[in-house]
């Protein structure tokens, strides 16, 4: 024990001392979520903007009671004597009502009378903007059309045979778990990005430098050796991912998705819970990474492998969020799926079963050890060391 922590103390120092893989390492771990919430709030304040929808309309006083109707459900009408497609395209306006001259005739015989509606939809607040105009004006035709059916004393639901209602069980938690699946990429990415410098450093790096065989004369096992590596890389990959979880929290906190429909919160239990799901991901992240640099000829082929192999846990996530896939127990046997499953149980308020989160942990533990023994083995290979 005394020289796998002699081992463990001069990687910690070493890797201490490098600077930038501390840069590359730690700074996707505070900047990632920030940068990731504040996307998202700008999108709400998108949404949150087209509530408070100003309209410029191009022939006001063709349609007084459209105009009205529009007004009452808090629409503020411009009156608009531009060119529209001059004014989108330039993005001085999100979106333009016309109402031709002839609506009025056409709306007194009875007649479909038409209005445009002129927008942008690249753009997302355009877009939003114009969809809640379409469907003003798609109630107000509704609602004509009844009257006109009441007047010849036709009952207005003789035209709709057939009504949806719909009702919406989904919970505050589990619409917020979707709209933040994307930060469950970066909570599983953390140890792969966090660890990753310091996985090739102590392995093809090392071996570059021609340091790794004078280590091997000294008088302590390759487990010893490959224990205390391995156990450093772990550590800076459990400090990535707190960095994240604590980005997470404190982002959330201030930012405002209401418009979204939902406060989503990463309360202190749920951050706990998030770490400790986590803790076996570290040890799989520092295995694999650290087995993919020991293969590398150089340095920088190490860089490519692992620049590889940190896109691995985005896979599951991309997979669940693209297909809907109902969670299972099998999911649980799967690494990294596991995780993501318990991660989604957390972000939903549901907590976690104690038997998945056991489940999922003892196997990507097991195979994260079983990797660690693969490395101690290859460190007695001299063409691993000499990297022939």
């Amino acid at each position: 024990m005394n020289r796998f922590l002699t081992v463990l103390a001069k990687e910690i120092k070493d890797s201490a001392r490098d600077r930038r893989a501390w840069m590359a390492a730690m700074l996707p771990a505070i900047l990632g979520p920030v940068l990731m919430i504040v996307l998202l709030s700008s999108v709400a304040k998108t949404r949150s903007e087209a509530e408070d929808l100003t309209l410029p309309v191009i022939g006001k006083q063709n349609a007084p009671d459209l105009i009205a109707y529009l007004e009452e459900n808090d629409v503020v009408i411009e009156v608009f004597g531009g060119d529209p497609k001059t004014e989108i395209q330039a993005k001085n306006e999100t979106v333009i009502l016309s109402i031709p001259e002839d609506y009025a005739e056409k709306f007194s015989a009875f007649e479909p009378a038409a209005v445009q509606l002129f927008t942008d939809d690249s753009l997302d607040k355009s877009r939003i903007a114009s969809r809640r105009i379409q469907e003003l004006v798609a109630n107000y035709s509704r609602s004509i059309g009844a009257l006109r059916l009441m007047v010849r004393g036709v009952n207005p639901s003789v035209a709709s045979p057939v009504r949806v209602e719909t009702r919406d069980f989904s919970t505050h938690e589990s619409r917020a778990s979707k709209i933040l699946a994307t930060l469950q990429m970066l909570l599983l990415m953390a140890a792969f990005f966090g660890g990753a410098p310091f996985a090739i450093d102590t392995t093809a790096g090392e071996r570059e430098r021609n340091s790794l065989e004078p280590l091997l004369v000294h008088p302590v096992t390759s487990l010893q050796i490959m224990g205390g590596k391995w156990m450093t890389v772990v550590m800076y990959g459990l400090l990535a991912t707190l960095l994240v979880v604590l980005s997470t929290a404190t982002a959330l906190k201030y930012a405002s998705l209401e418009a979204l429909g939902v406060d989503p919160k990463l309360t202190l239990a749920m951050q706990g819970s998030i770490l400790l799901h986590l803790v076996p991901m570290a040890l799989l992240a520092s295995s694999a990474q650290m087995l993919a640099s020991l293969f590398a000829k150089t340095f920088k082929e190490a860089q490519t492998y692992l620049g590889m192999l940190t896109l691995a846990p985005a896979l599951p996530v991309m997979f669940i969020m693209f297909r809907d896939v109902k969670s299972a127990s099998w999911m649980y046997l799967v690494p990294i799926l596991g995780q993501q499953q318990l991660l989604t149980s957390v972000m939903r308020g549901e907590g976690t079963n104690l038997l998945d989160a056991l489940t999922a942990a003892s196997v990507t533990t097991a195979v994260a050890l079983g990797l660690f023994l693969v490395l101690t083995r290859l460190l007695r290979s001299e063409r691993v060391v000499y990297g022939g």
